[in-house]
């Protein structure tokens, strides 16, 4: 009989880590803006910081311990870590103690002020496993921060709620930046913030949406993880608006999500025939805010005292009302109020506005109902300082003149006019030396007062004639260049009002009457020039996967009759086992020549690669996917694979429960209501089965459960809540009960459902990348499984070849790994399905 010979490693489980701080002075400091003075001040009075680090061996092999001493490549950085922001021993502002083996090892000490927007201090270090002589990572941070005692000084607060490092495998979506400006300890009211990415050498601008980045112009960035990368830099340029005037203050997060969060379900986004809207509760509203004692915007906004104010809204009821349905209004100083309702069948659209009293201060905007039978739908909300009517009519903020009416009178013109532009812009030079304005008479087809020519941030005076025909039609015309015609321009705060004023007397600009602008968060004042104020703070975000102990798991010997067996990895973390860890490495699986011989997370090895009764092998995980992983690329056009006559494949219904699994990777989100990534159906004795993965064009799941048409008056089609990004690998799986319901999991994460229409299916097939004639997907399909809790039934479409030979690609395997081949997909309009190449081919590699 051969002798048997096996390999066992020994595999020590992660030393747990313990971080405690110890400090000698003040972490936050205090700084009078007057004086420009700290207290303390770190040139006289040092701070000390000491993170002891302790090693506990779970199974007790070695003794707990400070380890401080054992500490190599001590390191300390400021906010970022990179050898740009290393603290090195020529920084006389910081002291590191690197000397011998003492607990005290790592030490820093601080002889600097700390900046006004904090600054976060990063201790690294190694330290080798004495058990098995691995390094392990040490790593803390610490926060300095400053009180400013007066609101004089601007600052930018700095804070990663999430940290600024990537992991992979947390399964989170987002991570966040916060660069907020301070003025004083209060968050500044006409803030700008400019988002820049690094791409090269050079910083572009961000805009909202880009790559699914959001708060683009807010000081709160969110980045989707997979954006990222390796590194990612960013910069935000945080300036000032010289004042507010018109500036909506009220931006669509402070009445959907501030709302929300006080009380889910306030404010409900939507969209109909009129557009998008929220759908507000008046009730809950109310209630939230303390029945109507608190400020409906949460205190955000800062009244001036005597400022006047315009509250607009674009709105309209659900249903007839028998009274007054959702009330604004305002609550003054001294106790009186006006208010600004909808009436009880204002069912169709309507701009609604009220302008606070003059010489009044505004207390508080507070919110109420008469009565709350239906919700009333919020197309627009917008709040701005008043300092007069603005009689431009139509758009003011960004308005494109070429020889356009600004103005259309509906009486006859006063004596004179005054207008006003912050900025302007020649869109189309034609012989534009300056821009002009006068007033026509329509009837005559004749100019009735002077041409006045009026540059950027200057008031020009129109100036009527005498002796006008007050039975004809008259208007202001706006010109991109001096005198008659010719050229394309656009005005910013474009401010026309009645009277002569000078520069200085002239009324700050007001948008026009039933003029909607976004505020600073929603995208507004874009186009404002630098102040000199402005704060530049840089930030790096990168990706780091987690250190893990690698295990593999496969039977250390095997009788003589096996034939084939299984072996499969698990990675150990700190934080537990990564659940489906294929979705974050790549397992190349390599004999003792170091040849690759196959790839996945789970593999099987065949008894005909034994020599002489052994076979060695290994495995090193690669991060990120780089070894060859196959996958479908369908276009998005007309691009399907299917199969009309599935041999014996029942999606669900039929003896006990199936799940279904999908990997995949999105170009893009449908344009259209939703891209259809698999659909499956079979034939039982009782009907037809079906069952489909979709993407909506909102970025969410859709699960198809379904079957014979009628059969079924419950719908059992759901909407999944977890979005789905752009350039991400997703794994979904669905559990479907005989009865037809069913539970989702999105990378391991549960989906919650919401109803959402229903499915008919009347025959059997299988179907990827889209039904016959619509609803295409655009991206890559990995694989797709079906399969019942025993794996006795197990159907895998994973594009991968088999022992080298393509020809497999598109058949089904069994959960052995071996060709079924009883189902093959058959490609339509896929001329290039031949072409299976890495890059370019309808197959390729992730």
């Amino acid at each position: 009989m051969a002798k048997a010979l096996a390999k066992t490693r020994k595999r020590y489980t992660p030393l747990d880590l313990a971080y405690s701080s110890s400090v000698s002075g003040a972490l936050n400091q205090n700084y009078d803006a007057s004086y420009q003075t700290y207290d303390p001040d770190r040139g006289l009075v040092p701070l000390e910081i000491l993170f002891t680090v302790r090693a506990t061996d779970p199974k007790k092999v070695i003794d707990p311990g400070i380890i401080n001493g054992k500490l190599t490549d001590v390191r300390w950085y400021e906010n970022v870590v990179d050898e740009a922001h290393n603290i090195t021993d020529g920084n006389t502002a910081y002291v590191i103690d690197r000397n011998g083996n003492s607990d005290s090892r790592g030490k820093l000490t601080v002889k600097k002020n700390t900046p006004l927007e904090g600054v976060v201090l990063i201790f690294t270090a190694k330290y080798t496993d004495p058990r098995n002589g691995k390094v392990v990572n040490v790593n803390a941070t610490i926060s300095l921060g400053v009180t400013v005692s007066t609101d004089e000084p601007l600052r930018v607060k700095v804070d990663y709620p999430y940290g600024q490092v990537v992991d992979p495998t947390e399964n989170r979506d987002i991570i966040e930046i916060d660069n907020i400006l301070y003025r004083g300890d209060e968050e500044y009211e006409g803030s700008i913030y400019r988002w820049l990415k690094k791409e090269g050498g050079d910083y572009t601008a961000i805009e909202e949406g880009d790559n699914g980045i959001t708060g683009a112009y807010t000081g709160k960035l969110k980045v989707p993880c997979h954006v990222v990368g390796k590194r990612l830099d960013l910069r935000c340029v945080t300036d000032v608006l010289p004042d507010l005037a018109g500036v909506n203050l009220v931006s669509k997060a402070m009445i959907s999500d501030d709302w929300n969060a006080l009380k889910s379900g306030i404010s409900t986004p939507g969209e109909d025939a009129d557009g998008k809207y929220f759908a507000i509760d008046p009730g809950m509203l109310y209630s939230a805010f303390n029945s109507g004692a608190r400020d409906v915007f949460g205190g955000k906004i800062k009244y001036k005292p005597g400022q006047q104010y315009r509250l607009s809204v674009k709105w309209k009821l659900q249903g007839v009302l028998a009274s007054k349905g959702w009330i604004f209004y305002f609550v003054y100083a001294d106790g009186s109020k006006d208010e600004l309702y909808i009436s009880k069948d204002q069912t169709s659209i309507i701009i609604s506005s009220l302008t606070s009293a003059t010489g009044k201060t505004i207390d508080r905007i507070a919110s109420t109902y008469g009565i709350n039978t239906y919700r009333a739908n919020l197309y627009d909300i917008q709040l701005v300082e008043y300092h007069g009517e603005n009689l431009v009519e139509g758009r003011s903020k960004e308005r494109l003149v070429n020889s356009s009416f600004i103005h259309k009178f509906t009486s006859v013109p006063a004596k004179n006019y005054s207008i006003r532009f912050d900025k302007s812009e020649t869109i189309e030079a034609s012989g534009a030396t300056s821009r002009s304005f006068q007033i026509y008479d329509k009837t005559a087809s004749a100019r009735v007062s002077n041409i006045t020519n009026v540059n950027d941030g200057e008031v020009g005076v129109i100036i009527v004639n005498d002796g006008i025909d007050p039975s004809h039609e008259f208007g202001v015309i706006a010109y991109a260049k001096q005198g008659l015609g010719g050229g394309i321009a656009k005005f910013y705060n474009l401010m026309l009002v009645e009277g002569e004023y000078t520069d200085d007397a002239m009324p700050a600009y007001t948008p026009a009457a039933d003029e909607f602008v976004p505020a600073i968060a929603d995208g507004g004042e874009r186009w404002q020039e630098l102040s000199g104020k402005e704060i530049t703070t840089d930030h790096v975000l990168s990706t780091q996967y987690p250190r893990c102990n690698t295990e593999i798991v496969a039977p250390s010997m095997i009788l003589d009759d096996t034939s084939l067996f299984e072996a499969s990895v698990i990675m150990h973390s700190s934080r537990g086992d990564i659940a489906n860890p294929q979705l974050y490495w790549s397992f190349p699986w390599k004999d003792k020549t170091g040849a690759v011989f196959a790839r996945g997370s789970k593999i099987f090895i065949k008894e005909d690669q034994f020599d002489n009764g052994e076979f060695d092998y290994s495995v090193d995980p690669v991060e990120g996917l780089n070894e060859a992983k196959w996958a479908a690329n369908f276009n998005g056009i007309d691009q399907v694979l299917r199969n009309d006559n599935p041999s014996g494949i029942v999606p669900w219904g039929y003896e006990s429960v199936r799940t279904h699994v999908i990997e995949f990777i999105a170009t893009a989100i449908p344009d259209e209501e939703l891209a259809m990534l698999v659909q499956i159906s079979g034939k039982l004795s009782s009907g037809i089965r079906g069952f489909a993965f979709a993407i909506l064009n909102n970025g969410k799941m859709q699960y198809r459960v379904g079957g014979s048409a009628g059969e079924f008056p419950a719908s059992l089609v759901r909407e999944g809540t977890i979005d789905i990004l752009p350039g991400k690998l997703y794994r979904v799986e669905v559990d479907i009960s005989l009865d037809g319901t069913f539970k989702a999991r999105v990378n391991g994460q549960e989906d919650s459902l919401v109803t959402k229409g229903g499915a008919n299916y009347s025959s059997a097939f299988i179907g990827m990348g889209g039904t016959t004639s619509a609803n295409f997907f655009t991206g890559k399909i990995l694989r797709y499984i079906i399969h019942d809790a025993t794996s006795s039934i197990y159907h895998e479409w994973d594009f991968q070849p088999t022992n080298g030979d393509r020809a497999n690609m598109l058949k089904n395997k069994n959960h052995k790994g071996s060709v079924t081949g009883n189902s093959p997909l058959a490609p339509r309009n896929i001329p290039e399905i031949d072409n299976v190449d890495p890059e370019n081919g309808f197959f390729v590699t992730i």
